[in-house]
């Protein structure tokens, strides 16, 4: 079955269809001429897939409950949960955006310190509101999955995701250092390490300037690649510069 026909069979765009695929939900096979080809097992799985994404359902639950990671029932469970939490939510947002709506709000007019203590007076009297640090976790969270995928996944590509980063970060540590020690490799694992913690905290803002800058937005990987190099420069520096302060200090 070609993509196109799988598209019209579940009413649903292909790039919903390519968006579970790079998740690794569905695997379709390849005909002679190298176009995917959908089988029915693999449309029957993106149908039930997309049942539980209906249902707001996470697309790593999903993929949990298809590895075996957790069962049916537990991610049910939780799903419910989290709906519920987000029916609270849902009543304090209705309840301010009818108060915005009838004091004729805009923009450039409405006054955000009123609002703002509107939402603190709710939320002390165990009201809540949409958690604005999702959208952050969801930023960072996709930070770490870019280096290393999910282990559960697949242990042995997150595996070799792990020993490529450092081995490559070690090859960087042994050329800038001129020296091919194995413990430059071991600095290389602190290398990914800091370079990882590095886009962790730059994603965020470089996230929102993207939304706001083209330029930002196209350039974000080379943006954070270069300040991590300077990083790790800057870091070698300071080593050898106390490796030298050391020298001069054991030789006194």
């Amino acid at each position: 079955m070609t993509i196109k026909e799988v598209e019209k069979l579940l009413e649903i765009p292909r790039a919903t269809v390519r968006f579970y695929e790079k998740e690794g939900l569905i695997d379709p096979g390849r005909e002679e001429n190298g176009y995917r080809d959908y089988s029915e097992e693999d449309v029957e799985k993106l149908r039930k897939v997309i049942i539980l994404r209906k249902i707001g359902m996470s697309v790593d639950d999903v993929s949990d409950i298809f590895d075996g990671a957790k069962t049916m029932s537990d991610a049910l469970e939780i799903n419910i949960l989290k709906l519920r939490q987000q029916m609270e939510e849902l009543k304090g947002a209705i309840r301010l955006s009818q108060r915005m709506k009838e004091d004729a709000a805009t923009i450039s007019s409405m006054d955000a310190i009123a609002y703002w203590n509107v939402i603190a007076e709710e939320e002390k009297q165990g009201n809540s509101f949409m958690d604005v640090a999702k959208d952050i976790a969801m930023v960072e969270k996709e930070v770490v999955k870019g280096y290393f995928g999910k282990p559960e996944d697949s242990p042995a590509r997150f595996f070799r995701n792990v020993v490529i980063n450092v081995f490559m970060s070690g090859i960087v540590v042994c050329i800038l250092k001129r020296s091919w020690e194995l413990k430059n490799f071991k600095d290389g694992l602190l290398g990914v390490g800091i370079i990882m913690l590095l886009e962790i905290v730059l994603s965020v803002p470089l996230y929102y300037l993207g939304k706001r800058y083209e330029f930002i937005r196209k350039h974000r990987t080379a943006i954070l690649i270069m300040m991590a190099f300077i990083l790790v420069g800057i870091l070698l520096i300071i080593d050898q510069f106390l490796a030298h302060g050391d020298g001069v200090i054991g030789s006194k």
